[in-house]
């Protein structure tokens, strides 16, 4: 009579037989979850033990990790964080890619920065919670960044290295993750801060008097735009990527039956081995908007438009030959800080404004005037509005139009700083424009 065919986790009838005098010896066959038959057997000093051997040992296969024909259990942890790199930056390139080339840029360098030189020789099935946990606390004791500690960077490690061992659990490399029992370090909670009135005003006439000390020097100038720039961010509180995306043909100054606008459709990133480039979407799907703008900014972009708008020409651009004609690549964000801290020092200002903080500024206004969910949507951050704003709402690509709190919070500002026009004005900024600004963001 022929053997019973085994299915995949069953084994054959286990056989002892004494093979001395204390010595006895349990076999069988076992079916791997691959198909695999392999063969299990033990010794023990009486029959049952060595059954009970056998039965044991089947278990410990059963559970097991095989791997596949990428990755092995016996594989080094880099060789995992280098395949995970490479499959992400092929997902990338998916209709509805998953994740952004610029964000595995990010951490791929977080891999290379903290896990590979701590974990990259260790294999896979060496791996330990303890040893994971042990990867935490070297990021958290590498020292400090500036003002901030390293809790950030330790929990974004702990991050990436879980999707780096959940790839390894589905190629059957390890039956669990060991990342997943460690513990992260408690984030600081932010706190939003904004500039006041006068701050503002202060912010637009520093960039407009380093912009004219600028002018007439020998060499190409990148520096004519960073007051309208700074106007663009107070005006629409768009990232400082999204406003330096703008091209001519998203800007409309003088509509036929509707106020001014800009239109937010991309952000300027960094790709490796590319540089600077133009994203042709925004940070999140949400942040694709049409902002109405304030006559601030209207009066800003019309002194530095063409006479000739050409589409797909950026607002601004990197750089201007000596004839004038533009080169059509957007700025950097990186450059316009570069000249902002230029701006703040030269008028005392050092330390006092980053781009984010006019973003902050503009969403502080908004929110106190005409409340968050308004300041949300000009910000294009995403509203939770379950299932049925999910499913069956279609989403308002206008964005609340805020121009006249945005003109008040400049306006005002002006005022704060002119105390003789305030006077002839009877003692201060009381215009309808001004009820909707709260007494912090005044000047003290």
């Amino acid at each position: 009579m022929g053997r019973t065919e085994l299915k995949p986790g069953e084994h054959g009838s286990i056989s002892t037989k004494q093979t001395g005098p204390e010595t006895w010896r349990a076999r069988t066959r076992l079916k791997l979850m691959t198909g695999e038959l392999v063969p299990v057997s033990r010794n023990g000093a009486r029959e049952d033990e060595a059954r009970l051997k056998v039965q044991a040992a089947v278990a410990e296969l059963l559970k097991a990790a095989r791997g596949s024909d990428e990755l092995k259990p016996n594989s080094m942890v880099g060789l995992a964080c280098r395949q995970w790199v490479t499959e992400m930056r092929v997902r990338s390139t998916w209709p509805r890619p998953p994740m952004k080339p610029q964000t595995i840029d990010k951490y791929e360098y977080q891999l290379d920065r903290y896990v590979v030189p701590f974990l990259g020789k260790k294999r896979l099935n060496e791996l330990t919670p303890a040893l994971c946990q042990r990867l935490i606390n070297s990021v958290l004791a590498s020292g400090t960044r500036g003002d901030s500690d390293m809790a950030t960077t330790a929990v974004r490690v702990r991050s990436i290295l879980n999707l780096v061992l959940d790839r390894a659990v589905i190629h059957d490399a390890m039956r669990d993750n060991p990342m997943r029992r460690t513990v992260a370090p408690q984030l600081r909670k932010p706190v939003p801060r904004a500039l006041t009135v006068t701050d503002v005003h202060r912010l637009r006439q520093a960039a407009r008097a380093w912009v004219a000390a600028g002018e007439g020097r020998p060499g190409p100038n990148p520096s004519e735009h960073l007051a309208v720039v700074i106007d663009v961010l107070l005006g629409t509180g768009a990232r400082i990527g999204e406003a330096l995306a703008l091209c001519w043909d998203e800007v409309d100054l003088d509509p036929a039956d509707d106020a001014p606008t800009v239109t937010i459709t991309a952000t300027m990133v960094f790709l490796k081995g590319q540089g600077c480039v133009r994203q042709e979407t925004p940070k999140t799907e949400a942040g694709e908007r049409v902002i109405v703008i304030p006559p601030f900014l209207v009066e800003s972009l019309r002194a530095i438009r063409p006479a000739d708008v050409v589409a797909g020409t950026p607002v601004f651009p990197s750089r201007r030959y000596r004839g004038g004609d533009a080169i059509s690549k957007p700025q950097a964000p990186s450059n316009c800080r570069r000249q902002l801290r230029a701006a703040l020092a030269a008028a005392g200002m050092e330390g006092e404004v980053h781009p984010h903080l006019l973003r902050s500024t503009v969403a502080t206004f908004v929110a106190r005037k005409r409340g968050v969910a308004e300041a949300a949507a000009l910000l294009g951050h995403k509203i939770d509005a379950g299932v049925t704003g999910r499913h069956y709402v279609e989403r308002l690509r206008r964005a609340p139009d805020a121009s006249a709190v945005l003109q008040a919070m400049v306006e005002i500002g002006e005022q704060e700083v002119r105390p003789d026009q305030q006077r002839l004005d009877g003692g201060g900024p009381n215009r309808d424009d001004d009820a909707g600004v709260p007494d912090e963001m005044r000047a003290a």
